[in-house]
């Protein structure tokens, strides 16, 4: 046997072996794929939203508005800067712009909080009212009541309202119907 031949049995093993190794790892993840459910697309994707609120200052985030502009009740968006100069803390001003309304929190400073306050009540669903005298959140159908931070303080509504996340960015309030990350 020369030299030569076996430097090329050598290469057409190592040739083979590769191909076959990329071969079974290629089956190895479609089998997995269609296991989960994802597309290779969708398993290599990002969700903006979701890293935007987790690294704000990516450069990727820095002209990206997330969620949805929160609306008035008229339809207008809800400007940061005009919201504040009316606003007093304690306030909760309901917003459109998800699929259900939510509350809009003002805290001291005043500010826009962080989360808002689902306005559909846990109990069957009726958009709660705010009671700014009683400084709660009280279901019109079945007379729930919830504190000022949607927990529920009388039912017969046995959960608390849901948060939503908010985020103020360009004087824009926006909406997205995930809980906070506190």
């Amino acid at each position: 046997m020369s030299p030569t031949s076996s430097s090329r049995r050598r290469f057409l093993k190592y040739f083979a072996g590769s191909g076959f190794t990329t071969v079974a790892f290629g089956w190895m993840n479609w089998q997995a794929m269609s296991l989960t459910g994802e597309s290779a697309v969708a398993a290599g994707s990002i969700d903006l939203d979701d890293f935007c609120l987790k690294y704000p200052f990516n450069s990727r985030c820095e002209d990206y508005l997330p969620g949805t502009q929160a609306l008035t009740e008229a339809d207008e968006p809800y400007l940061a800067a005009a919201t504040l100069a009316t606003a007093t803390a304690g306030d909760r001003l309901l917003a459109k712009g998800l699929d259900d309304p939510a509350y809009l929190v003002i805290e001291s400073g005043p500010s826009i909080a962080d989360y808002g306050i689902s306005a559909i009540c846990t109990h069957l669903g009726c958009v709660v009212n705010w009671d700014e005298a009683a400084e709660s959140f009280i279901c019109p159908c079945h007379g729930s009541k919830f504190d000022a931070f949607g927990e529920v303080t009388n039912g017969p509504a046995a959960r608390s309202l849901p948060l939503v996340t908010v985020v103020v960015k360009d004087d824009q309030i926006r909406l997205l119907n995930q809980e906070p990350s506190r």
